[in-house]
């Protein structure tokens, strides 16, 4: 009799799970059929290169995102909050959290849900080039002109950063990005504060990176500055590539190994691949951090503000994007962020 109620309450446990988050759920099933249906459309097979690494990268992250978060939390407590006995608060703290079936189901549900969409989305971006083969550059380079006074806007944003630790501090920030959007996503996933905002950001999240990282990449099918020589469209940006090299012989500049990496991969066929600039899925979900900050606190909101901005340069800067692309990024976040909010409103929290 005891086992019949334990697997009952177990049953019911995941069924919360899965009404809990079901909006996010849904959208990403929806995404995988949308994925599987292009892969037999095309006759194309069914991979996601990407996600062996990504899955490997979260075994890292998870252990660093926990032990980041016990600390905040201790300090928190020592610091703020200051109880009589600030390690045996901690203690009981991380006990409930831990011990806590409801959250970690729940928030196993929404991580393994965000996992799978990524598995179908790096699916379609490799396959841009087959359903739309690149062309949009000259265009995107004319406005980025058009709207910068008839400058490349890399031309102005040299005049800033272009010293070779300068570059190097805007690559680490540009690859700091991705430890600190998936911290967020874990975040959202386990925390219990603030459901509405969490929800909000996670069903963002996946808008984002479907609309503008899926759809609109695909219709505006192009590669960006770095490979706009290699796909024939002109010699305009060589003095970038150049000069980026030229900078990686005194300081590192770590976007040049992706860059051959990623090209690397569209040649042979192998590896992770996936090249798109339009819009930048760096500035959006950026953007996307920054609103999701302004909902904990205005200055976390300021600080991933400046963040989106630095991210934005550097997309330039490290040849990675035409401005335009992170003008586009930032008006699809907002956008989903909007479409978001109301759709997080139908999540049983």
């Amino acid at each position: 009799m005891t086992t019949i109620v334990n697997v009952a309450a177990r049953g019911d446990l995941f069924l919360r799970a899965i009404s809990t988050h079901r909006v996010l759920i849904s959208l990403s099933l929806f995404h995988v059929m949308s994925a599987l249906g292009v892969s037999l459309l095309l006759g194309v097979p069914f991979r996601a290169s990407a996600v062996p690494i990504l899955m490997l990268l979260f075994k890292v992250l998870v252990p660093v995102f926990m032990i980041l978060i016990m600390f905040a939390h201790f300090f928190h407590l020592a610091i703020w909050v200051r109880p009589p006995n600030p390690a045996r608060r901690f203690l009981a703290d991380a006990r409930d959290t831990l011990l806590d079936p409801e959250r970690l189901v729940a928030g196993g549900a929404a991580l393994l849900s965000i996992s799978v969409f990524c598995g179908s989305f790096t699916f379609l971006k490799e396959t841009i080039p087959v359903m739309n083969p690149f062309s949009w550059d000259p265009l995107f380079a004319g406005l980025d002109r058009a709207l910068h006074g008839g400058y490349d806007p890399y031309v102005l944003v040299m005049q800033v950063f272009g010293t070779p630790f300068l570059t190097t501090v805007l690559n680490a920030a540009y690859h700091f990005w991705f430890f600190l959007l998936y911290f967020i996503v874990f975040m959202c996933c386990f925390w219990k504060g603030q459901p509405a905002l969490r929800h909000t950001f996670l069903i963002a999240y996946v808008l984002t990176w479907t609309i503008g990282g899926n759809v609109m990449a695909t219709v505006f099918s192009s590669v960006g500055p770095v490979y706009y020589d290699f796909f024939g469209f002109g010699a305009d940006f060589k003095p970038l590539v150049g000069t980026l090299h030229q900078f990686a012989e005194t300081s590192p500049v770590w976007a040049l190994d992706v860059h051959k990496m990623l090209l690397d991969a569209y040649r042979d066929g192998r590896g992770i691949s996936g090249i798109s600039a339009m819009p930048s899925m760096h500035v959006a979900t950026a953007v996307l951090m920054a609103v999701f900050g302004f909902g904990l606190n205005r200055w976390v909101g300021w600080a991933l503000t400046a963040f989106a901005v630095v991210t934005m340069i550097g997309s330039v800067h490290l040849a990675w994007h035409y401005a335009i692309d992170g003008y586009v990024g930032a008006a699809v976040a907002v956008a989903c962020w909007w479409l978001a909010r109301k759709l997080a409103r139908h999540e049983a929290y």
